[in-house]
């Protein structure tokens, strides 16, 4: 398994087609950190070393990280947070050379008779004065834990949200009519609000974290047109809260001179006071109190400024806070951590990362307990679903396994570059590692994907205790939605048509499937653990077309169809047969029941076999299957696999069993376009020649040749497209992420 990076939410769309020229390398061998590191890939596993070391690289000074990062030789050391587009004119330059662009401006024109870049021409040209330089939004010291803050209201509103829907829920089974749910929502929800005294600590401690946005202007006029529009936003704060709520202020900070106003907690507690009669219907007294004096003590400050080519906006609870300096040697520039980026002097930036650790800490969370939690609070006291003492514990187990399973997370500052070479690489140094994949496993797999026609190639190493958690946190869930829906089954209520039917049906699995259900999900856990933690995941373009109905003999001999396998190691051969048992016992019962169902008899299949070099191939038959065309499972003492090709299989098997190990470690995925392309002119030509018959007749294929032009110049096209790769592994003791479209 492995584990999702929050980084790639972050990045933009326009990124899969961002180019630079070059011409295409040999694809070599399967790549490593120690390769990358300038150690070279070791035959034997006593020559890979235990961990790929950090490349060596000339430490850069202050100034010359500021030179390459824009604004971040003007942010604070203690800056927490720095989001930041570099030289988006670039990024559009390489966009607009791109041959494929032109191709879809060309086919966009005769299509639609539009010209997408000519449609945006005169905005781009807007935009391009303030986003071709540079943007960022950078957060100052204290947004750690108002991040935290945030994240554990959010979690509290999950709660109270499913805390209120099964309270009014259990009202309507209570009265045995769930017609006035929406009535008791409302209700439920009054009574909730009262509780927010609970989280008054949370609410007394959140404070606006000082936040800092700006753009780099491309010259004079645009920088004030930049200003013009920042200054006339905050000039209507005043009219909207009152002159007497917003202080106008000027400050300096870092040599910028800010103006603004500053939003007075007093004047707002104020007014809330004055309207106390309308919150005494949902809250507290005490907790009315508690909330005026909090907000009477937090200011807001909303100001704008230049510095140089910059124009900026502040927003925070004080003016001290905004994360600016005076000088490079106190900027997050001096901060040795982001040293990440000493190793790409002279490389073409276009966006860069950095978070505090504590930021990456509080993102790992979980997001089922706060909701079961909730549905356990609220189902407590309620009298239409009987006894819920164990419904109550199994939810409570849904919080605790997830506690355990985000309980093997390690986490790290973040940083993170975007860089334009060969195409767009995506770089991240740190972050969180969630348990899943062993970052010391080196791989025995590595060179499945060098094969010939490989269009996809992934592979990776699991942990153990991580695939058991998440095992245990699995079967806790379904154990806790099957007894929710068996009290939901027990209801009586009138005139509902939905839940008359929910409940047939949950009877009819209850009675009949339930069993063999459960003795499925156990044979799959079997299989599991009969199996070793590395896996690889295969899919060529080489396989033979399969003859399926419909399709005319032509394609059936000259076409090539996908081989998709997943290979791993066996560990306990005992296990993957005991699986089959159960599965096989638990099939046939249902089909079974449903033969009995339908009045139909539907026999279960049994497998078929065949058996070549001590490897057993079990597969059931169709007409249209072929060797080449047939989901199967191989097994033998050492390998399995599950296929969409017998042959594939086979051909995996005996590379597997030459493969020596290599340096890679982690989790690695391989896409090749050049494959992709490569299968679809093939295709293309095949129907080309082949197209009356496979289109059904001439009409068909004429308008086929008619869009052949534009189909070639297609793939000509696409031919800038190279490969995407990513990769995820620790080198000196780092994690590192990597993902690169590489372009020609």
């Amino acid at each position: 398994m492995k584990s999702y990076r929050t980084w790639w939410s972050v990045l933009p769309a326009s990124a899969l087609v961002l180019g630079s020229c070059g011409k295409k390398e040999e694809k070599a061998p399967s790549s490593a950190p120690a390769e990358v590191a300038g150690v070279p890939a070791a035959g034997t596993p006593a020559a890979v070393p235990a961990e790929a070391p950090a490349p060596v690289v000339k430490a850069l000074t202050p100034g010359e990280r500021a030179a390459l990062l824009g604004i971040v030789g003007h942010l604070s050391k203690d800056t927490e947070s720095v989001m930041s587009i570099l030289d988006g004119k670039e990024i559009v330059k390489r966009l607009k050379s791109l041959k494929s662009w032109d191709f879809i401006r060309e086919t966009s024109k005769e299509l639609g008779g539009t010209d997408p870049e000519e449609e945006i021409a005169e905005g781009a040209t807007e935009a391009g004065k303030f986003l071709g330089q540079e943007i960022f939004l950078a957060t100052g010291k204290g947004t750690v834990p108002q991040f935290g803050n945030l994240i554990k209201l959010s979690q509290r509103s999950n709660y109270f949200q499913m805390r209120v829907m099964t309270q009014a829920f259990a009202a309507g089974a209570k009265e045995g009519d769930l017609s006035g749910m929406d009535t008791a929502t409302q209700d439920a929800m009054m009574q909730m609000a009262k509780e927010v005294g609970k989280e008054m600590a949370l609410i007394e401690s959140a404070a606006m974290p000082p936040m800092l946005l700006g753009v780099k202007a491309a010259d004079a006029e645009a920088l004030g047109m930049a200003q013009e529009n920042l200054v006339a936003g905050l000039e209507n704060l005043p009219s909207a809260i009152g002159e007497e709520g917003a202080k106008a202020i000027e400050f300096t900070q870092g040599g910028v001179v800010f103006k603004g106003y500053k939003i007075l907690g007093e004047f707002l507690a104020t007014s809330m006071e004055e309207g106390r009669a309308d919150m005494e219907g949902m809250l507290e007294p005490a907790d009315i109190d508690r909330l005026i004096a909090a907000v009477k003590t937090k200011n807001l400050v909303v100001a704008v400024g230049t510095l140089g080519d910059y124009a900026m906006l502040y927003i925070g609870s004080d003016e001290k806070s905004c994360p600016l300096v005076d000088k490079v040697e106190d900027s997050l520039a001096a901060n040795e951590g982001i040293s990440f980026v000493d190793g790409y002097q002279g490389k073409k930036l276009a966006g860069f990362v950095y978070g505090e650790q504590g930021l990456a800490k509080a993102l790992v969370v979980g997001s089922l307990k706060d909701m079961a939690l909730g549905v356990r609070d609220g189902l407590a006291g309620a009298e239409g679903f009987g006894d819920t003492r164990e419904l109550a514990s199994l939810l409570e187990m849904v919080g605790e396994k997830e506690n355990s399973l985000l309980g093997l997370a390690k986490t790290e500052a973040l940083g993170g570059l975007i860089v334009l070479e060969d195409g767009v690489k995506f770089e991240l140094f740190g972050g969180t590692d969630r348990g899943g994949v062993d970052f010391a496993a080196v791989h025995q797999l590595g060179s499945l994907g060098d094969s010939e026609d490989v269009l996809l190639f992934a592979n990776w190493v699991g942990t153990p205790e991580y695939s058991k958690r998440m095992r245990e946190y699995g079967e806790v869930i379904v154990e806790s939605a099957y007894a929710m829906a068996e009290k939901v089954a027990g209801l009586k209520i009138e005139d509902s048509q939905e839940l008359a039917q929910f409940q047939e049906g949950f009877a009819m699995f209850n009675e009949k499937f339930r069993t063999d259900a459960l003795e499925m999900w156990d044979a799959m856990s079997t299989a599991d653990s009969g199996l070793g933690n590395e896996a690889a995941l295969v899919v060529d373009l080489k396989g033979s077309m399969p003859p399926l109905p419909g399709v005319p003999q032509e394609l059936v001999d000259g076409g090539r169809f996908v081989r998709a396998s997943m290979l791993a190691p066996v560990t306990e051969r005992d296990k993957l047969k005991a699986s089959w048992s159960k599965l096989d016992g638990s099939l046939t019962k249902i089909m079974k029941t449903v033969s009995e169902m339908s009045g139909e008899e539907i026999p279960m299949q049994k497998p078929m076999t065949s058996e070549k070099n001590g490897l057993m191939t079990y597969f059931f038959s169709f007409p249209f299957f072929t060797d080449d065309f047939m989901p199967s499972v191989t097994v033998g003492d050492k390998w399995f696999v599950a296929s969409t090709s017998k042959l594939q299989a086979y051909d995996l098997v005996a590379a597997a069993e030459a493969a020596t190990p290599g340096a890679r470690r982690g989790t690695w995925m391989d896409l090749d376009f050049d494959v992709l392309r490569k299968f679809t002119a093939e295709w293309v030509a095949l129907m080309e020649k082949n197209g009356e018959a496979a289109l059904g007749g001439p009409e068909q294929f004429a308008a086929f040749k008619e869009e052949m032009p534009r189909i070639q110049k297609g793939l000509a096209a696409f031919e800038e497209f190279d490969e995407l790769s990513f990769s995820e592994y620790k080198e000196g003791g780092k994690l590192r992420t990597s993902l690169h479209f590489k372009m020609r």
